[in-house]
């Protein structure tokens, strides 16, 4: 059963909201569409700061709103981050921390305040006042301030718009460890598909106050080829080092990195990869692998996007119109990557 089971109607003067969807019991979900699309409105209706036509919104065993039903904002478990870290400058770190969970009835506290403050890495921060952090500190408290409500919903409203790039790749590795760490789903809403599809599972796009796409990054693909026709994934590898310039799959294949002693993971963009029915005797590249195709998805006449396994996890690759047309191309065979560019992840 699904932890949000969602469907809004609402009418307003020249725009209409008509969604229906679930969302996973676990991970991030994506919200993505273009300005306009709907997604504020709908996140408003979800906090329950507008009133909609018809709704029926639950979340667990809790229903939010149905024809009877209407919780207002402070009774809904809804833990919200924004661009605006909204922090409260007459409090420090630890006190802005504290305020959610000093407002949560001490039997409906699940998230304890030391495991937010190491998983955050806010340890350093806790005496500092708001103007003395960087953007990139304040939005990382102002997650761990939703977190410490204990909601059953975390809802993340364009969370990194705000922030320049390097502070985004600084903190996405921490929203990656959110779900897993806390057990509750995430609902991230963003315009920015790569950092969309970086993030999160299980995508909904919005199109003019429909959805026009949910599921999987391949099911959404399919519906929307003119994103797919500028941007191509990243793969993220699990492993470990054995060494310190080799990196070893959990099938045994072993692949060659700059020497590193912190724990890595393998980024390998989906147009970095190229596929091959044999394995070559040279390549020009950073890594020779072998996993097995179990989808192809057509985005175009003149693109495909093939779903592999390497080692137990799923990597895709993108092929032109020529190799989506050659025979060995088919789920279930085995074939070799050759991967021309390898980046490192650590943390």
């Amino acid at each position: 059963m699904s932890t949000l089971d969602v469907t809004i109607k609402f009418n307003y003067p020249g725009f209409d909201l008509d969604v229906c969807f679930p969302l996973p019991t676990r991970g991030i979900s994506g919200l993505f569409g273009p300005s306009g699309s709907g997604k504020t409105t709908l996140i408003r209706c979800l906090a329950g700061l507008e009133r909609p036509t018809h709704a029926h919104i639950r979340v667990g065993n809790s229903v939010w709103q149905s024809e009877e039903v209407f919780l207002p904002p402070h009774k809904r478990r809804l833990g919200m981050v924004f661009q605006d870290v909204r922090l409260f400058n007459h409090l420090n770190v630890e006190g802005n921390l504290l305020f959610g969970y000093k407002r949560t009835a001490p039997e409906d506290r699940k998230i304890k305040i030391d495991d937010v403050i190491a998983v955050l890495e806010l340890k350093t921060l806790l005496n500092k006042r708001p103007e003395k952090l960087s953007g990139g500190e304040a939005q990382r408290v102002a997650i761990g301030r939703a977190l410490l409500t204990s909601p059953s919903l975390l809802l993340m409203d364009e969370p990194l718009a705000a922030l320049g790039e390097q502070h985004k790749k600084d903190i996405l590795p921490y929203l990656k460890k959110l779900p897993q760490k806390f057990g509750i789903p995430v609902l991230y809403v963003s315009h920015d598909f790569e950092e969309m599809a970086s993030l999160t599972q299980y995508m909904i796009c919005m199109d003019q106050g429909k959805i026009r796409a949910k599921g999987n990054l391949l099911d959404v693909a399919s519906e929307l080829p003119h994103v797919m026709n500028r941007w191509a994934p990243d793969n993220y590898i699990d492993g470990e080092i054995i060494s310190s310039d080799q990196f070893k799959l959990p099938d045994g294949q072993i692949i060659q990195i700059p020497p590193s002693s912190s724990p890595v993971r393998l980024v390998i963009n989906a147009r970095d990869i190229s596929l091959l029915h044999s394995p070559p005797e040279h390549y020009a590249g950073d890594a020779l692998l072998k996993g097995r195709i179990t989808e192809i998805v057509k985005i175009s006449d003149r693109k495909n996007i093939v779903s592999l396994s390497l080692a137990e996890q799923e990597i895709h690759a993108i092929l032109g119109d020529r190799g989506g047309n050659e025979p060995w191309i088919s789920p279930g065979n085995d074939v070799f990557m050759v991967v021309n560019r390898i980046k490192l992840e650590t943390g």
